[in-house]
């Protein structure tokens, strides 16, 4: 299987829910040049890159619903060795990142610290490429239980931008009754 592939599967397909923003989210990453899944060597930073994902969107959830942000350093290590590649390949990742604070002798910190990095600067691309009103509307639609008559699940990211556009006057009333998480939004996502 190759990275793209597995990256889909396993990683943003493990919560159905949040998968078409995730799916948003990394194609648009991908066209802008942040991720680079073809070349060899690549998959540390990728899978630190998904993860940062799914640890943005655990910590709007934390935020909303009061529900544990779970995401941490060991979704990396058990996403890298799905794919064969050990723990040290992730500590070396992140050692030769200045900007990743690995004086600590625990690697079990270096990981935590990377991966703490990594979703800084997610956070900023993320930012960069989405307003912070659309990024409430996108995180609070994937996560919301929207009271249906059916149980609406998105097809494709169309669909599912279909729905944010066509919910916009409820999705700015969630916004008036979280202000404190679109102010977290604004405010770079820091988790």
């Amino acid at each position: 299987m190759d990275l793209e592939s597995y990256i889909h599967q396993a990683i943003f397909e493990e919560n159905e829910k949040h998968t078409q923003l995730y799916e948003m989210i990394w194609s648009n990453f991908e066209e802008d040049g942040f991720v680079v899944t073809d070349e060899p060597g690549n998959e540390v930073d990728c899978i630190f890159k998904a993860v940062a994902i799914q640890n943005l969107i655990g910590e709007f959830i934390y935020r909303v619903y009061d529900e544990v942000n779970e995401t941490g350093y060991e979704d990396i290590i058990r996403y890298l060795g799905n794919l064969g590649i050990g723990e040290e390949s992730a500590v070396a990742y992140c050692e030769s990142n200045p900007n990743i604070d690995t004086d600590d002798g625990d690697n079990e910190l270096k990981l935590k610290n990377g991966l703490d990095y990594i979703t800084e600067i997610v956070a900023d691309k993320i930012l960069e490429l989405f307003s912070a009103t659309d990024l409430f509307d996108y995180f609070f639609a994937a996560t919301y239980d929207f009271e249906q008559d059916f149980t609406f699940a998105f097809e494709d990211v169309d669909e599912f931008m279909a729905f944010v556009d066509s919910n916009t006057e409820r999705l700015d009333a969630y916004k008036d009754e979280y202000p404190s998480v679109l102010s977290w939004i604004e405010s770079g996502m820091i988790v």
